[in-house]
């Protein structure tokens, strides 16, 4: 989805942690190339399995962004076999960030 309130159905292809390790945030990954990374562990996520239909919502778009910086686009995520939804962004930082 590119614009607020928009929502496309895709399916999950990884589903991991922020830096690879318990205790780091939550990760996953979409076959539409969509990504969520959270520095909180999302329960959601890690109940979640690989090959799960989910619809992805775009929630919000970042403001003042530097040029090409896109990053801090936040989805929420529904994940349609378990019924269980999530929200968070597609970066560990938002545009402008580290």
């Amino acid at each position: 989805p590119t614009e607020i309130g928009a929502c496309s159905e895709t399916t999950i292809t990884d589903i991991g942690y922020r830096l690879g390790e318990p205790d780091t945030g939550s990760a996953i990954s979409y076959a539409n190339g969509g990504v969520q990374i959270s520095y909180d562990t999302i329960p959601e996520i890690h109940r979640s399995q690989v090959g799960d239909a989910v619809k992805l919502c775009l929630v919000s778009l970042p403001e003042d962004c530097p040029p090409g910086d896109d990053r801090g686009k936040i989805y929420s995520a529904t994940n349609l076999r378990t019924g269980e939804a999530w929200e968070a962004p597609d970066s560990q930082h938002s545009c402008g960030g580290a």
